[in-house]
């Protein structure tokens, strides 16, 4: 027999073909001008619902300590709740003392203990609700690994357009920097000038080699990078090949070069613009 303390009378209860007297006004009858005031009935009966749900969570607990106490007690409620309700152990593994790492049992108060029955006893009377929670888990934990391995991928794939981009700047300044230097060893031998103008024989300091692309900023992005693609795995000084530079863009060493065939007004601005920029360059550079 149900104990006392949790046996209900049929006064309590309506029939299950009557339905209780309607005693509370709907929230949509009130008043539009009163739709955010409660009617005091409605407060009440909110307060009795936190009653009964505390109720519910004492009736529960004792329930559950009297199937613990006997085989008897064990059998009716099983029969209650349509499944056992005393076969959960109240021990927890928990991490040891002081950080040690051994796992070690603990027991759970009452009330963990209560909660811990109601949460299993649930997920066995609601199996496809929890079968379907992990196989959306599932999915989520598989959708969000192939994300990463997308993100992965998509790194990788960056990272080697980067190293081919950056191999084939550093093959455009080598070969920029060659066409550099052949061309004032052309400029320098006895047979220089036969079939050009000055103006296209000069190799000027720019990734084009070409006189219409020589301005300040290329001049000087030439600079930082042509000299050493030379020698891109070696301590490289920019100072010196500067200095280098500076002498031999000098407007004197250009005229004793040119020989004076063709070098104009034109050239010779833009020879002394070139020589500014690198005599700049070379100043900002050495040591104070």
């Amino acid at each position: 027999m149900l104990p006392s303390r949790l046996r209900l009378g049929k006064s309590h209860r309506f029939a299950s073909n009557e339905n209780p007297p309607r005693i509370l006004p709907p929230l949509t009858s009130l008043p539009q001008n009163d739709a955010l005031i409660l009617h005091p009935l409605h407060v009440l009966f909110m307060g009795i619902d936190i009653i009964i749900a505390a109720a519910t969570e004492t009736a529960f607990r004792e329930s559950l300590f009297d199937a613990l106490a006997d085989d008897e007690g064990a059998a009716f409620w099983e029969s209650v709740y349509g499944q056992p309700i005393h076969t959960y152990s109240p021990y927890v593994h928990s991490a040891g003392e002081h950080g040690s790492g051994q796992a070690e049992l603990q027991r759970m108060t009452d009330d963990e203990y209560a909660t811990h029955v109601r949460a299993r006893m649930w997920e066995k009377s609601h199996a496809h609700v929890v079968e379907e929670r992990r196989r959306r888990e599932e999915q989520s934990s598989r959708r969000k690994q192939k994300e990463e391995q997308h993100r992965k991928w998509e790194r990788d794939v960056e990272a080697a357009l980067r190293r081919g981009e950056e191999k084939r700047r550093k093959t455009r300044w080598k070969e920029a920097w060659g066409r550099y230097l052949q061309g004032w060893e052309a400029l320098s031998s006895p047979s220089h000038g036969r079939g050009k103008k000055l103006k296209d024989q000069i190799p000027w300091p720019v990734e084009t080699g070409r006189y219409r692309d020589v301005n300040q900023e290329q001049v000087e992005i030439f600079f930082r990078h042509g000299p050493q693609s030379e020698r891109p795995s070696e301590a490289f000084d920019l100072t010196r090949v500067l200095k280098i530079e500076r002498v031999r863009w000098h407007p004197d060493k250009i005229l004793q070069k040119a020989r004076g065939d063709g070098l104009d007004e034109e050239i010779m601005a833009m020879v002394t613009a070139v020589f500014q920029i690198i005599d700049k360059l070379w100043s900002g550079m050495r040591p104070a």
